[in-house]
């Protein structure tokens, strides 16, 4: 029965990972958004240029690259730790979702590479 508690706690962790950065993110933006209020309710102009930005909350090809490198190494980390308990199986299935998720950001980060490239 013990077994069963590692993959259940890789697979929560790597929830409250996710949860945790939603989380950031929305308070972020509310504080931008009680920013921008503020600035606007003392008179600071409001330029397109400021609501253009606001509008396309793009996230950069460097941040792309950041988070996948750092959920690949959660991913490896978990292969590392299988053999150093002995629960080589137990970490491998708890390794492959963060692997492949910061694998996608890093196909995400090189596709756009490329595009900006051609245009």
């Amino acid at each position: 029965m013990d077994g069963v508690y590692i993959p259940i706690i890789g697979f929560l962790s790597i929830a409250a990972m996710f949860i945790t950065f939603s989380v950031l993110n929305s308070w972020t933006q509310f504080e931008v958004q009680r920013t921008l209020r503020t600035a606007l309710e003392k008179g600071a102009p409001l330029t397109s240029e400021l609501v253009a930005q606001m509008v396309t909350n793009k996230s950069s090809r460097k941040t792309d690259l950041r988070r996948g490198v750092i959920i690949m190494s959660i991913g490896v980390a978990a292969l590392v730790a299988g053999p150093i308990t002995g629960s080589v199986q137990e970490f491998a299935t708890v390794a492959v979702f963060p692997l492949f998720v910061g694998l996608g950001f890093l196909l995400v980060w090189k596709l756009e590479r490329r595009d900006s490239t051609s245009h």
